[in-house]
Order: structure tokens, then C-alpha cells, then sequence
């Protein structure tokens, strides 16, 4: 079984008015570049008083943009599974922080989860819990200082097993990984990423699913992706039965499929 489309250019969603449909085991993945998002007034219009009250908290305008695009593209995602107004979300957090749908909308099964480095955006939209995280390889970062405070016994022995050169993949390609598997579960950073064996693959194509269960004896699983040259990234989700699919967001996809 290929756990992993090797797509280092994603292609556009399809069009026509195409309407996304979801399974029970299928996990959609949304790449998209923030700082070329358009309608930021738009986007921005779809927020909350809450949301745009801290878009205007950030010190640097780029980063402001930013943010309203990734919380407005994220409505327009879910509102076009829910078909629903994307204004009309409302969103709840977990204990550590989480986001959810809450109201209605909530009982429609729907999980997503977000993450973004720099301008590059990811989102993950499923029928079960999903975590993701996404990395610019060139990000500075001693990661040797801090490699064995997030790492395994198991893991640092397969990192100082890597060929000289790969470590600053390998490393993210497990960082990546934690991330992914930790914000899944739900519990980001308090989860205590040394207690997440996640293994590790200097290669970010390989195919390699990584399965796990938690202190519930839930099952888990989590895999690399590969974003393109320079980025990383990983997806993470319960079970082990689940395959994924991913597409670049344009703005043409939501003029489409608001018609």
C-alpha cells in the first residue's frame, strides 16, 4: 500500500462548480500561498469581531495579511463541505486550544486542522480527528541544541544513524511528524513530543505511515508529505485506513463554487 501521492506540484482543484465530497476514510488537503491570497477585504469580511480584532494586534502588516487570509480561506473551505455561509461559522477550542465547529455545524462530523510557515498555508479536512504541520527547511534552527529534548531514545538512534548532510531533513521530517501527531490528539505541546515516537525518514518521499496507539489504546498514524522544493510537511490521523488527496487553493475554486 502507497501511503503517500508524491505530488511536489499540486494541482488546482477541479473545475466547473465542483463540489467537494468527503469519505469516511478520505483526508483532503488544501496548499495554499497566503501572501498571494486576493480579497483580503473579503476574507476579512467573514470574520469574527474577535478574529479581526487580533488581525489588527499584529505588529507587521504581512503578517496581519496573513492571518486574515488563513482564517477567511479556511470558512470558504468549510462552508463549501457544509454548504453553509462561511460568515455563519462559529468555532470552539479544545483545553489546549484546538479549534472545532461548534453549534449545528458541529454535528455534521466534520474535523480540520491548519498549519503555516512563513506564507505557505496547509489545511487537512476529514470525518475524524487530523492534525498537520508544515515547515520551510531553511527555517534557522539549532536543531542539534534541542534534538534530544523532543526525541525518542529510538529516534535520536536513527538520527545519528543518518548519512552526513541529511540531518537537517531528517530532523524535520520528524519535527514535522510531532507536530502533526501531537495536534491531532489534540493536546499540541503539552502532549510532550518526547513521548511520541513517530520514527524518523530523512527522505520527506518516502511512503513510510508510522502507527500508534495512546494512553487509550486509541489507534494512530502518521506520514511525511512532500510540499515542494524547500518545505516539509507531515498529516496525522486516527486510525490507520485512511488515504489522502491534495489540491492547490485559488481563489477561482470559491468563484466557482459560490455560483
Amino acid at each position: 500500500m502507497n501511503d503517500i501521492t508524491i505530488m511536489p506540484d499540486w494541482p488546482d482543484a477541479p473545475a466547473g462548480g465542483w463540489k467537494p465530497a468527503l469519505s469516511t476514510t478520505g483526508i483532503h488537503l488544501w496548499l495554499v500561498d497566503l501572501d498571494q491570497a486576493k480579497r483580503l477585504s473579503e476574507l476579512a469580511a467573514l470574520l469574527t469581531e474577535d478574529e479581526r480584532e487580533r488581525a489588527m494586534r499584529f505588529r507587521f502588516p504581512e503578517h496581519r495579511d496573513r492571518f486574515i487570509a488563513g482564517r477567511g480561506l479556511l470558512r470558504q473551505l468549510l462552508a463549501a463541505y457544509l454548504d453553509r455561509p462561511a460568515a455563519a461559522l462559529r468555532f470552539e477550542h479544545g483545553p489546549h486550544g484546538k479549534p472545532a465547529l461548534a453549534g449545528e455545524e458541529a454535528e455534521a462530523g466534520l474535523h480540520f486542522n491548519l498549519s503555516h510557515s512563513r506564507g505557505q498555508g496547509l489545511y487537512a479536512i476529514a470525518r475524524r480527528e487530523v492534525g498537520v504541520d508544515v515547515e520551510r527547511l531553511d527555517r534557522p534552527l539549532n536543531y542539534a541544541a534541542i534534538i534530544d529534548r523532543i526525541c525518542t531514545q529510538r529516534e535520536l538512534a536513527l538520527f545519528q544513524a543518518q548519512q552526513p548532510g541529511r540531518e537537517r531533513e531528517a530532523f524535520f521530517a520528524c519535527w514535522t511528524r510531532k507536530e502533526a501527531m501531537a495536534k491531532a490528539l489534540g493536546g499540541g505541546l503539552a502532549t510532550g513530543l518526547r513521548t511520541l515516537d513517530v520514527g524518523l525518514c530523512a527522505d520527506s518521499r518516502s511512503d513510510e505511515r508510522t502507527n500508534m496507539s495512546d494512553r487509550l489504546g486509541r489507534k494512530w498514524s502518521v506520514l511525511n508529505l512532500e510540499l515542494g522544493s524547500g518545505w516539509i510537511g507531515a498529516l496525522a490521523a486516527s486510525g490507520a485506513d485512511w488515504r489522502w488527496r491534495g489540491w492547490r487553493l485559488q481563489d477561482h475554486f470559491f468563484d466557482l463554487n459560490e455560483r
